[in-house]
């Protein structure tokens, strides 16, 4: 009987050896599969940015909401929540978020106005800088996409 009882445990040590080894390989297989996904959604949502597709839908937003319910055509009328739709989707599925907001003022450290596109003229001085957003950037996480457009106070 000695024999079969080794056979029996070395078959047992082999299966559990060839189960830890294919729990490895999931765990692998699951981990590449979730960072090529979020490698695709920070793809996608830099092309949404970089497109200028986010800012063309604020824009749409702004322009809707600015018109009187009723009073744009039927076929524009039906439109009315497409942006804030297309917007929410974006934001759930890629994690693009607007980064500041317009009319929002700033005081920025001179050596920190690279982070903005800027309207206007640099001072020639250093220390803070008065800015007021005129359009959003676009940002991932911490990441920013699009810097916000800055007008110099």
């Amino acid at each position: 009987m000695r024999p079969v009882e080794r056979a029996r445990r070395d078959l047992d040590q082999a299966t559990e050896a060839v189960r830890a080894a294919a729990a490895a390989l999931t765990r692998v297989a699951d981990q590449i599969g979730a960072e090529a996904l979020e490698g695709e959604r920070g793809r996608l949502a830099g092309e949404l940015a970089s497109e200028q597709i986010l800012r063309d839908l604020v824009k749409l937003q702004r322009a809707l909401s600015a018109a009187p319910d009723g009073s744009l055509p039927p076929d524009i009328e039906v439109l009315r929540k497409l942006p804030d739709a297309l917007l929410a989707w974006a934001r759930d599925r890629f994690g693009v978020t607007p980064h500041l907001a317009v009319g929002q003022e700033l005081e920025v450290p001179a050596d920190r106005l690279s982070g903005f596109i800027l309207d206007g003229t640099l001072p020639p001085r250093g220390g803070l800088v008065r800015v007021r957003v005129i359009a959003p950037g676009w940002k991932r996480g911490t990441q920013v996409l699009v810097p916000p457009r800055a007008l110099l106070v």
